[in-house]
């Protein structure tokens, strides 16, 4: 008889369990193509404009045009709260981003450095062009119009940096790049203050050079609004609310100081106020560039996005 453990004789194998499949490997995720996110850079462009004009027909509407200072401050800040309101939900519904320019710590020290900065500006304008015989202070004014400005200030302040700097130069610059985005904002920024009384393309121009230059490099140095937000109220509101100048020429304002300007159009500004002083202008721009500088040093300035690729 043969033995089950001779080497003759095969030995049984023992079953194994049939292997089981091997997942699917997953699928990778799908990125949007450059068309569909050029579509949503170009709706949000759309909707700030759709913005701007609700935020500004909601300043007319709640304050009206010749209601009280403090139906003025109150329309302000409710178009200021319509322009902060659509603009967050244009870059979270639309950009992805929530609260983008917005969040984040130091909220409070960048709006106070801007309010510091503005009202310094204009205080050395005044100064300087005070030195050259343009502006001499007679008294100060017993009854000052102080909302007004600071409703002149908010209103302006928000709603335009929201809308030029918010949505136009960040979407404009993600397409070009840091300059180009800084160059046709600051151009649509100087032309949209052609509706204001009194204005003319030189007075556009000069806001183009000094103001959209400046406000853009707020927002290039810190990208974020509230370092802009304070920058702009302040220039407002310091100039109409203590050194009674006229604002991007909206007429004489009563402010602080009884004042008397004289002298040629380059030095006082005219009617555009002291904004339009060349003097002025220069220190905007100088300013400006400084803060473009310190954003280059920071890596805060982009390239066009096919150079970024």
């Amino acid at each position: 008889m043969t033995s089950l453990h001779s080497p003759s004789a095969p030995r049984p194998r023992a079953s194994r369990p049939p292997a089981a499949p091997l997942p699917a490997a997953p699928l990778p995720a799908a990125r949007p193509s450059a068309a569909h996110g050029g579509r949503r850079r170009g709706l949000q462009l759309l909707l700030g404009v759709v913005v701007f004009l609700a935020a500004e027909m909601t300043v007319v509407t709640v304050g009206g045009l010749t209601a009280s200072p403090w139906m003025l401050l109150l329309g302000a800040c409710a178009g200021a709260a319509v322009a902060l309101g659509g603009y967050l939900l244009i870059v979270g519904l639309i950009g992805g981003r929530p609260g983008l320019g917005l969040r984040g710590r130091g909220k409070l020290a960048e709006l106070a450095a801007g309010l510091v900065l503005g009202t310094a500006l204009l205080t050395l304008a005044v100064g300087l062009i005070a030195l050259l015989g343009g502006y001499r202070v007679t008294g100060i004014s017993a009854s000052p119009q102080l909302l007004a400005p600071l409703a002149v200030g908010i209103g302006a302040g928000v709603i335009e940096e929201i809308v030029f700097r918010g949505i136009l130069l960040r979407v404009l610059e993600s397409w070009w790049g840091s300059w180009v985005a800084l160059a046709i904002t600051s151009l649509l920024f100087g032309l949209i203050h052609l509706m204001n009384p009194g204005a003319s393309i030189l007075t556009a121009l000069l806001l183009v050079v000094e103001a959209g230059v400046l406000l853009g490099a707020a927002y290039l140095l810190t990208r974020r609004l509230w370092f802009a937000f304070g920058l702009h109220i302040a220039w407002n509101t310091v100039q109409a609310g203590m050194f009674s100048s006229a604002v991007s020429g909206t007429g004489t304002q009563r402010g602080l100081l009884v004042a008397e300007m004289h002298g040629p159009t380059w030095l006082t500004g005219g009617s555009m106020g002291i904004e339009g002083s060349l003097l002025t202008v220069l220190l905007g721009f100088v300013t400006g560039i400084v803060m473009l500088l310190l954003a280059a040093r920071r890596g805060h300035l982009q390239g066009p996005a096919r150079k970024r690729r």
